[in-house]
C-alpha cells in the first residue's frame, strides 16, 4: 500500500509543472492572438491590398509582424517562443485577408465604374 502511495505521490510531483507548463502556454497563445488583433493595422493592410494589389498581397505574407518586447518582459523561454509564434501566425492571418479584402476591391470598383 505504501508502495501505491509513494508513486502517486511521484507521478503527481512530475505530471504538475507539466500541466502548468501546457496551461501557461495556452494563455501564452491567447494573449498573443488578442494583442495581434490590437496591434497589426487592417486598414493600412486593405489600402495596399486596393493601390498595389499584389505588391500588396505579397507583402502582407512576406513580412512578419514582431510582438512588442514589453509583453515579452520577465517572461520564460517556453513563453517568450509560444508567444512569438502564436503573434506572428495571427498577424500574418490578418495582413493577408486584409489585404486580399483590398485586392478584391479593385475589380469590383473596375467594374461598378465600368456600368455607369
Amino acid at each position: 500500500m505504501r508502495r501505491i502511495v509513494s508513486t502517486l505521490i511521484v507521478l503527481s510531483m512530475l505530471a504538475v509543472p507539466t500541466i502548468l507548463l501546457a496551461q501557461e502556454a495556452g494563455d501564452a497563445c491567447v494573449r498573443a492572438q488578442l494583442d495581434a488583433e490590437r496591434d497589426v493595422s487592417g486598414a493600412l493592410w486593405l489600402a495596399l491590398g486596393c493601390i498595389f494589389p499584389i505588391l500588396g498581397l505579397a507583402a502582407a505574407y512576406l513580412l512578419e509582424p514582431s510582438p512588442p518586447a514589453t509583453a515579452l518582459l520577465g517572461k520564460s523561454s517556453d513563453y517568450v517562443t509560444v508567444y512569438t509564434d502564436c503573434y506572428k501566425d495571427k498577424g500574418r492571418n490578418i495582413q493577408v485577408r486584409k489585404a486580399l479584402i483590398g485586392l478584391l476591391c479593385v475589380p469590383t470598383f473596375g467594374i461598378a465604374l465600368f456600368w455607369l
